[in-house]
């Protein structure tokens, strides 16, 4: 009997944002505060820093199942760069890097509004999120602005676990805390690697969230175009078929 529903964050629950879009906003503030700090930095070099950090990361995350932190992002592009920056200094450039989001939120995925309420009546929610430069601590806030904060018992982003998906462990420690064994428990994700691959392993039932409806992973449980789907999946076939 399916008891638990968790759901990965970005391209799930928010669409994530244009990628080439935000690198810009957060390379003109990551330079805008070094200049006020006195440490002018090139554009075209910290661009190279972050796509290579960003690279980095989701190797780390793939290959190791572990995450390397906001602070970790941060450490990683300022060693790049070259620049040894003083404690307070430190401080400052952090709270600007890791914080771009809240200026630009993000949208909520279509059908997440409506179907989180639904849901939420019937079974158990957790969010599991590979998070990136943005903290969960600052997530968590776009959760709470957008109202959909108050329908999960548990949200475990990576940064503060330190492990990331596809690790078994962070899929574990999520239903630990839901007090749900993993075969009563389904993960949506739009990932094939992290989010499907990552449930499997984990013993849950894996639902993809297809990026395209044309588009096919042979390792999923189940397939759906948008999470509208998920209350007609969970009444009917997904709930007879969970181990």
């Amino acid at each position: 009997m399916l008891r638990a529903i968790t759901f990965d964050f970005w391209n799930t629950l928010y669409k994530a944002p244009a990628g080439q879009e935000m690198a810009n906003r957060r390379i003109s503030a990551f330079q805008q505060i070094l200049l006020q700090l006195g440490r002018p930095a090139d554009p075209v070099l910290v661009r190279v820093a972050m796509e290579d950090c960003w690279r980095y990361a989701y190797k780390y995350q793939r290959e190791y199942g572990m995450d390397i932190t906001p602070r970790g992002y941060l450490d990683y592009i300022l060693q790049q760069l070259g620049l040894d920056l003083k404690r307070e200094e430190w401080q400052l450039v952090y709270q600007v890097f890791t914080s771009i989001l809240l200026a630009h939120p993000p949208q909520l995925n279509e059908g997440v509004a409506e179907t989180l309420p639904q849901l939420s009546e019937k079974y158990k929610l957790a969010v599991i999120c590979n998070t990136g430069i943005t903290p969960g601590l600052l997530l968590r806030e776009i959760m709470k602005a957008d109202d959909i904060f108050r329908f999960f018992d548990f949200l475990t982003f990576s940064d503060e676990v330190k492990w990331a998906k596809p690790n078994v462990k962070i899929f574990n420690y999520t239903l630990e805390n839901l007090q749900v064994q993993n075969s009563e428990a389904a993960h949506i994700g739009d990932d094939s690697s992290s989010d499907v691959a990552g449930a499997k392993m984990a013993g849950m039932t894996a639902v993809w969230l297809a990026p395209l409806p044309m588009d096919r992973c042979t390792d999923c449980d189940y397939q759906v175009s948008s999470v509208s789907e998920l209350v007609t999946l969970f009444e009917t076939a997904c709930c007879k078929d969970v181990r």
